[in-house]
C-alpha cells in the first residue's frame, strides 16, 4: 500500500471541495463504494496514528495549516498581501 496514494486522493478532495463537510461526505462516498480503499484507508489511519472517524478532518485541518503557512512564507505581513489582492 502506498500511503501517499490516500494524501494525494484526500488532497484533490480538499482542492475540489474547500467545505470540510462536503469533503467529507464525498470521501465517505467513495469510501463506502471501495472495499479495497476502505481497507488500505485503514492501514494509513494505523500508520499515521490517526483515529478512523477523526482521520479526515484532522488530515483536512493539517492540509490547511500547511497551505495558509506557504501563504504566510510568501507574504509574510498583511500590508504586502493586501497589495496582490
Amino acid at each position: 500500500m502506498d500511503y501517499m496514494d490516500i494524501e494525494e486522493l484526500l488532497e484533490d478532495l480538499i482542492q475540489k471541495y474547500p467545505d470540510v463537510e462536503v469533503a467529507e461526505e464525498q470521501w465517505n462516498a467513495l469510501l463506502n463504494a471501495d472495499e479495497e480503499l476502505k481497507s488500505n484507508y485503514s492501514e494509513w489511519c494505523i500508520a499515521k496514528g490517526y483515529n478512523e472517524k477523526r482521520a479526515f478532518t484532522l488530515f483536512y485541518q493539517d492540509y490547511v495549516s500547511r497551505e495558509d503557512n506557504i501563504w504566510d512564507s510568501i507574504f509574510p505581513n498583511q500590508e504586502e498581501y493586501d497589495g496582490y489582492k
